[in-house]
């Protein structure tokens, strides 16, 4: 959707966008639906893929993962409108309404787990049945910014809703592949490092779970950035000033690497009191310290990874990506992975992280090296 409304506007062809986005709006709902086949399935798949979860902890996962369900066809739909605002440069209204979001999560989740404000206290599953209130809330909100003002439905085509199969072809050939990419990056880090690391113990999957939020807290101002310039190099692209996308690009990328950098460099200073931060059990501390220096060592090749794969996404070049993600994550990261745990036990969560920060690596190393190749300035990727 953002390269979409992006090269859109670099074409001088704004209608388009609002179209363009009803289309990922019915795509997106229809797909936030289908994944509710999961729901009767949950507990079979957390006891199959995660054997050494304790039973307490699997019904914990699979009732927060049930209710959170229901939630993805409303999360699909706040998505779509949140790429539409950021292809048209407008993240301050996205901001502002993920502020909302997170202010209803939080409100919610209090008054649900507690029992406050006349709610039931229905103690941990109310987690998961505020952040989906706060879901459809913010859905609710990024729809009326989509519909409401007059120069949204004028400007931008955002009222003409009908479905058009043509436009829905363009958006999945474009879409399917960059889909893809994310749902491989979820399954990696959400999925296959979990599994791989649950063979250490519990205390292993603590301190991944508590690496993972420090991967995010240096991951996502670089991605916020990147989404800027996906939507920067979108239209450059739309306009054909390839000279300018490139540009675009080296900013982004000097930005991001010193940001990740200085990350990396806090990790390796103040790792164990970071851990610290969130647990004193002393087992998971010792596996954290040890898992945030790998975290540290990939940090500037993070950099590179996010940076390129916006701008190849800006630019429509998501095919190449995609499977090259795909192979690596399959090859090195679920392979490696698997050959750490099998062949060499004894490095415990340690061989997994290893091969995560190898990983990350290749990705950085081998989209920098496609955007430099300028194969994506073949006019074929043009949305």
């Amino acid at each position: 959707i953002t390269t979409h409304v992006s090269q859109s506007l670099g074409k001088s062809r704004p209608a388009a966008c609002g179209r363009i986005t009803w289309q990922g709006i019915y795509c997106g709902a229809f797909f936030g639906w289908l994944c509710l086949i999961y729901y009767p399935t949950a507990g079979v798949v957390f006891r199959t893929v995660f054997p050494s979860h304790s039973p307490a902890l699997i019904a914990m996962e699979t009732t927060y993962f049930q209710i959170s369900l229901l939630g993805v066809a409303p999360l699909m739909v706040s998505t779509v409108i949140g790429n539409f605002l950021t292809g048209l440069g407008r993240t301050r209204t996205l901001m502002a309404s993920a502020f909302g979001g997170v202010f209803a999560n939080i409100g919610f989740s209090w008054a649900l787990v507690f029992g406050k404000m006349g709610m039931p206290a229905m103690g941990f599953p109310g987690i998961a049945w505020g952040t989906l209130l706060a879901t459809v809330f913010q859905s609710l909100v990024l729809f009326a910014i989509f519909l409401g003002p007059r120069r949204m439905r004028e400007e931008f085509g955002t009222a003409q809703a009908g479905f058009s199969k043509n436009r829905a072809k363009r958006l999945v050939r474009l879409g399917m592949p960059a889909g893809l990419h994310g749902c491989m990056d979820y399954l990696a880090w959400g999925v296959v490092l979990t599994w791989l690391i649950s063979f250490s113990g519990e205390a292993h999957i603590a301190a991944q779970t508590i690496m993972v939020r420090c991967i995010t807290l240096s991951f996502l101002p670089a991605e916020g950035l990147s989404s800027a310039l996906t939507t920067l190099v979108g239209k450059a692209v739309g306009a054909r000033d390839y000279l300018l996308a490139r540009r675009y690009a080296r900013a982004g990328f000097t930005i991001n690497a010193i940001w990740m950098s200085v990350m990396a460099l806090l990790y390796v200073c103040f790792g164990e009191f970071i851990v610290r931060l969130f647990t004193d059990l002393p087992e998971v501390v010792d596996a954290g310290k040890t898992a945030i220096l790998w975290v540290a060592a990939f940090q500037f090749f993070d950099a590179m990874n996010v940076t390129y794969s916006n701008a190849l996404q800006g630019a429509g070049d998501v095919a190449w990506p995609s499977a090259v993600n795909f192979t690596i994550s399959i090859v090195v990261l679920l392979g490696g992975g698997l050959a750490m745990v099998t062949f060499f036990p004894s490095t415990a969560s340690s061989g997994v992280w290893a091969m995560a920060t190898l990983y990350v690596i290749a990705h950085g190393i081998l989209y920098s090296l496609r955007w430099k190749s300028r194969a994506w300035q073949n006019p074929k990727f043009l949305a």
